[in-house]
């Protein structure tokens, strides 16, 4: 109730509805389906106009919670936002609208080439963009995804990122080496895949 109500009083006094992030089942309390009542009382009274949907799942086709949500509220409304990982699954079992995106920061168009990919159902395809995309989410996922995308641009030539923000730790020595190659076949990846002459990037 109390969480219900500070969003509301949020939203009122912005003067604009909310994009709420679901990362937990429990982010409304412990008993999930009246959680999700409060996603649906939030969204039918136009305080939440959106919803980040990233609650990690193994098989991210599996997700009870996500079915439940959707019986809730429009699914128009619901994007996925845990990058490409899950990205083909919440799009083609789901039929979520779209996903939101750390790596196209050094893919973009292999990003949206996935995204176009799942809007036309070419799921093979999909798939093996969203393979692309695979080993540096490993790393966002095992070191934190912020500091790792920070770093990704960096070790890759795309833009010197400076210092990390306060609240964050910068990767070691040790993790920028592992990461520079994985990095930098990803951007290769990207540059390659664009038509001719429009393959410069970086600083």
């Amino acid at each position: 109730a109390g969480l219900e109500a500070g969003l509301r009083e949020i939203a009122d006094a912005a003067g604009l509805g909310l994009i709420l992030y679901l990362k937990d089942e429990g982010n409304f309390g412990p008993d999930k389906d009246a959680g999700l009542d409060v996603v649906a009382r939030l969204v039918d009274a136009g305080v939440c106009v959106g919803i980040k949907y990233a609650v990690i799942r193994p098989d991210p086709a599996q997700d009870p919670y996500l079915d439940g949500l959707l019986r809730r509220v429009d699914r128009r409304i619901v994007i996925s936002g845990i990058g490409e990982r899950p990205a083909v699954a919440h799009l083609r079992h789901f039929r979520l609208p779209g996903f939101t995106t750390g790596s196209g920061c050094l893919a973009p168009g292999l990003s949206h080439g996935l995204f176009k990919a799942c809007a036309v159902s070419n799921w093979a395809a999909a798939e093996t963009l969203r393979s692309r995309f695979i080993p540096l989410e490993d790393k966002r996922d095992a070191w934190g995804p912020a500091r790792v995308l920070h770093a990704a641009i960096d070790v890759a030539g795309v833009a010197a990122t400076g210092p990390i923000p306060p609240f964050v730790s910068a990767l070691g020595d040790s993790q920028r080496a592992e990461l520079a190659p994985l990095a930098r076949v990803l951007l290769a990846t990207e540059l390659e895949s664009r038509p001719s002459g429009e393959t410069r990037i970086g600083a």
